[in-house]
C-alpha cells in the first residue's frame, strides 16, 4: 500500500485513513506496524464491497450508531468496520487467514 502523509487528509483527531490502496496519515504521526495492518484490514473490506459499498455501509453504519449513542466516539469505534480492524489489528497474519466478509461478525 502506498502511505501518503498530509495535512488536510484525514482531519484532525484521526491518525490516518485508507482511501483505495492509500494510507493517509495525519503530518506529524508515525505509523507502527500494528497502525498499518489496521489500514490493511480496512483495504480487505474495501475491496470485498467494492469500494463504494464499503463506504456506504460505513456511513451508514456510523449514522444508526450515533443516533443510538448520541457520542461521537462511541459510534466510530462500534461501527463494524473499525470494530473487525481494531480487534485484529496486533494480529500481523490476521489477513492472510481472514474470511471475506469478517465484519459482518463485528455488528452491534
Amino acid at each position: 500500500m502506498i502511505v501518503i502523509y498530509s495535512s488536510i487528509i484525514p482531519p484532525k483527531g484521526y491518525k490516518a485513513i485508507t482511501i483505495l490502496n492509500c494510507i493517509f496519515v495525519r503530518k506529524g504521526c508515525t505509523m507502527s506496524d500494528v497502525d498499518i495492518n489496521h489500514e490493511e484490514i480496512h483495504w480487505e473490506q474495501e475491496k470485498e464491497l467494492w469500494i463504494i459499498g464499503f463506504y456506504l455501509l460505513y456511513v451508514l453504519d456510523f449514522i444508526r450508531l450515533l443516533s443510538r449513542y448520541q457520542k461521537w466516539h462511541k459510534a466510530y469505534r462500534g461501527i463494524c468496520f473499525e470494530r473487525e480492524a481494531y480487534f485484529n489489528e496486533d494480529d500481523l497474519e490476521y489477513r492472510s487467514y481472514r474470511e471475506k466478509f469478517a465484519w459482518k461478525n463485528y455488528k452491534l
